[in-house]
């Protein structure tokens, strides 16, 4: 986020009063996502707001609809997910609400026109380690079941192997070439759907490019009705 006085900026563009101190924050970044919330578009601050109600994960703002006034903390109270998401609509200027992690990375992808590298490359195995190490819960639990139901195509007698989240990293490192590109797509998509085999994987990409252009398309059609409405 670009510096900014610590003075407090308006909280709306029409409206020259200012929010009430916000206690969570301190210094010249105290009303950094205030004040480029209010510099951005209006259908950029819609994106904003609907997110912050709209995010799936519990907090404290989940289902609140916000005052414009609170911007600033809702986003330090956001939990670390959101806080990217609310600053990748920023940065991207991009109109779009997100739900979850995963629409945001899924989109993402869609978007800088990645999905075939996604697809089809894995990480490296310290790239792995980092990457599994700031994933969410969720994903880190599909992960696990990935490689617990991938054990069965391993050669022996047939039988599952028990895969927790701690023995991932070992097991990424032995994985073949198939399965790692599996668990890196999971990854990079904020997946938190076991993946069981080379079927569910083709199941799964197509689910995830399905998601990508609905969210485009409802998007479009949903900013065309916001107009006639006259929000903005």
């Amino acid at each position: 986020m670009p510096q900014v006085p610590s003075r407090p900026p308006p909280y709306s563009v029409e409206c020259s009063s200012f929010p009430p101190p916000v206690q969570a924050a301190a210094g010249s970044q105290a009303w950094a996502f205030q004040r480029a919330f209010e510099s951005a578009r209006e259908p950029i601050r819609w994106a904003i707001l609907t997110t912050i109600r709209c995010w799936e994960d519990a907090w404290t703002f989940k289902g609140v609809k916000l005052p414009r006034q609170r911007i600033q903390e809702a986003y330090d109270q956001a939990p670390f997910n959101l806080k990217v998401t609310l600053d990748y609509i920023l940065t991207t200027k991009l109109p779009f609400y997100f739900k979850n992690e995963g629409e945001r990375r899924c989109y993402d992808i869609y978007r800088t026109g990645r999905v075939q590298e996604v697809e089809t490359s894995w990480l490296p195995q310290d790239d792995f380690v980092r990457e599994y190490r700031a994933a969410m819960e969720p994903v880190k639990d599909a992960i696990a079941s990935t490689f617990e139901s991938w054990t069965f195509y391993e050669p022996g007698d047939g039988r599952l192997r028990s895969v927790s989240k701690q023995q991932a990293v070992q097991e990424y490192e032995r994985a073949p070439g198939t399965l790692k590109v599996i668990i890196s797509w999971m990854l990079a998509t904020g997946w938190n759907i076991s993946i069981g085999s080379p079927l569910s994987f083709e199941w799964s990409k197509e689910t995830a490019r399905d998601i990508c252009e609905n969210l485009a398309t409802a998007h479009i059609e949903l900013h065309a009705k916001n107009r006639l409405a006259g929000m903005y």
